[in-house]
Order: structure tokens, then C-alpha cells, then sequence
């Protein structure tokens, strides 16, 4: 595109220049019969300092003019702002057309028409700010805006009660920050900063951008939904378990208790076991045995106790002259008690 000279001498075309630095992608430094000369290109604002793609705005302008590019001017209303020529082709709207410069919101003159219908272009072809290549540019974080929503939303319609309070709040708090960054846009693209892109194209963004920020409410409010309904499911189940722990404690109170009347009962019935054994004589405290009468030399034999006690006999034990089963009705070994 450009042609390299060895310089501007006296008498020469006081349109003419030659290219000595590119500042940055607005501004020039040239020379004209030999003295620097610094100048602002007509009719676009490039992107400068930290401002996105600056750097590589004042690559583009150096690849279209580099150092030694002889160059023609139109100086246009001022010495120090002009629109420059290079083989007949305006730099100032081929950087427009690369998307690395806007047309100038105050753009006037002859060039004004050349330089939109290049920043047209640029916006057709997703160039450079128009496009969504550098993450900085704003259709770029509209289209990132858009991407992180739907894939909130996506994870938010996948929540059901039971997951959890601490999973909800993780996606809640997710949802919130892409809801900052879509407030925050919206801000952007409200603010005179957007002015000097083209309002058609802005008011595409902020259509775009509304809509993600209305998905967003709605989101959240079904995320909120799904959150009240585990918080009742958790305090049913506190209220379920507490129930059920206040029966298991009634249970094994009162089988506690129940345990306490047997072992109680028991010890009663021994105890009065012991205390009806305590009276009954033993084999060693009953009293010695009467002296048999005399039978005449036969046998002893008591028809009955009335017999027994008769003799004088009774009681009468197991052994003993006369004794019998039928006279020890409980088989002690003492008879006629």
C-alpha cells in the first residue's frame, strides 16, 4: 500500500510527508521537509492507552504505514488533524474497517461517508470492537453474558428438593454474580462511553443483554422456590426425627420400668418364699421319736394319724417304727404334722 521515501525536501508538495513513528493507533509522527510534524487521523477514535484492543490498533495503523511510508494529507479544518493517503487509499478508514477504529462521533467532511461505510463493514464482518474475538470488546462480554446465563439457568433447572441447602446456595450465588455482571453491562451500554459506537449496534447489545438480565430474575426466583421448599423438607425431617426420638425414649422409659416391677415381683415372691420355708421345722428340730408301745412282739402299724398322735407318736418320721407314706401326705419325711 505505502511507498517508502528517503524524504521531504524543500519545495516539495506541502501535502506530502513521510511517516516517522505511529504513536498509537490515532495519532502520527512525520516528517515534513525534514521536521517532525505530529498529527491525529480525521475522523476516527481508535482505542488508546489501556483501552481494549489499543495495542493492537497501533499495530494495525504501523502494518498499513511503516516507518519511511510516503504519504499524502488532506489537512481538512486543521493543521494537526487530517485524513492520510497512501497510494490513493484512505488509512483512516482502512483502520475503521479493521474494527480497531470508530468513527468519530463529531465526524464531518469528505471522508465522514468512506469512513461509516468501513466501520459498516466492520460491524458485518464481527471485526476487531464489533467482534468477539478479544474478550475485552463489549459484544464479546454480551456473548459471555449470554453463555454464562444459560448455563446457570441450566444447572438452576437441574435443582430439586433433597439436594441440599449448601448445593441451592452454590448455584444461587452463581446466578448471582453473571446477574452482577448483566447489571453491569447494562450500565455500560447506558453510559455516554456506548455513544460513540453506532446506536443500532448498541441497541442490539442492550436488547440482548435485557433479555439475559430478565431470564436472570426469572431464574432466580425459581432457585429461591426450590430453596424454601428443601428448608421445609429439612425442618420436617427435624420435627420427624425429634417425634421419633421422643417415642424411643417413652418405649425404653416404660420398658425400663416394666423390667423394674418383674424384677421387683420376683424379689417379692422369693422373699415370701424364704419366709414360708423359715417356718416349716427341719429334720434336725423335730422332736425325738415316743418310745413304740409295746406290740406284743409284732410289728408297729398306725392305721391314721389319729392313731399316731394316739401313741403319742406323732409327728412321726421317715424310719421310725409305724412310719407309712399314707401318714406324710406331702412326702416331707414327717408324718402327722
Amino acid at each position: 500500500m505505502a511507498t517508502t521515501v528517503a524524504g521531504c525536501g524543500a519545495g516539495a508538495d506541502p501535502n506530502a510527508a513521510e511517516v516517522a513513528a505511529v504513536v498509537d493507533g490515532n495519532t502520527l509522527e512525520l516528517l515534513q521537509d525534514d521536521k517532525p510534524v505530529t498529527v491525529r487521523l480525521l475522523g476516527i477514535e481508535a482505542p488508546t492507552a489501556k483501552e481494549c484492543l489499543s495495542a493492537e490498533s497501533a499495530s494495525a495503523l504501523a502494518d498499513l504505514l511503516p516507518v519511511g511510508t510516503a504519504i499524502r494529507l488532506d489537512r481538512g479544518d486543521g493543521e494537526d488533524v487530517v485524513a492520510v493517503y497512501a497510494e490513493d487509499v484512505l488509512v483512516n478508514a482502512e483502520l475503521a474497517r479493521l474494527g480497531l477504529a470508530l468513527v468519530a462521533t463529531d465526524a464531518a467532511g469528505p471522508i465522514a461517508n468512506e469512513v461509516a461505510e468501513a466501520q459498516q463493514e466492520a460491524i458485518d464482518a464481527e471485526a476487531g470492537l464489533f467482534g468477539t474475538e478479544a474478550e475485552c470488546t463489549v459484544a464479546a462480554q454480551v456473548a459471555a453474558l449470554e453463555e454464562a446465563e444459560s448455563d446457570a439457568a441450566e444447572a438452576a433447572g437441574a435443582l430439586a428438593v433433597g439436594i441440599g441447602l449448601k448445593e441451592i446456595d452454590r448455584h444461587g450465588a452463581a446466578i448471582a454474580a453473571v446477574a452482577t455482571t448483566g447489571a453491569a453491562l447494562s450500565a455500560l451500554l447506558d453510559a455516554d462511553a456506548s455513544k460513540q459506537y453506532p446506536s443500532s449496534w448498541v441497541a442490539g447489545l442492550r436488547d440482548r443483554t435485557t433479555t439475559v438480565n430478565e431470564r436472570l430474575i426469572s431464574t432466580t426466583t425459581g432457585v429461591q422456590q426450590v430453596r424454601a421448599a428443601e428448608g421445609q423438607r429439612i425442618e420436617a425431617e427435624r420435627v420427624e426425627a425429634e417425634r421419633v426420638a421422643a417415642e424411643a425414649a417413652r418405649a425404653a422409659q416404660e420398658a425400663a420400668e416394666a423390667e423394674a416391677a418383674r424384677v421387683a415381683k420376683e424379689a417379692a415372691a422369693a422373699e415370701a418364699a424364704r419366709a414360708a420355708a423359715a417356718k416349716k421345722p427341719t429334720t434336725s428340730q423335730a422332736p425325738a421319736p415316743a418310745p413304740a408301745p409295746a406290740t406284743g412282739g409284732g410289728a408297729t402299724f398306725y392305721q391314721n394319724c389319729d392313731a399316731v398322735r394316739a401313741a403319742g407318736a406323732a409327728p412321726i418320721l421317715v424310719g421310725q417304727p409305724g412310719y407309712s407314706k399314707k401318714l406324710d401326705r406331702d412326702g416331707d419325711g414327717i408324718g402327722c404334722e
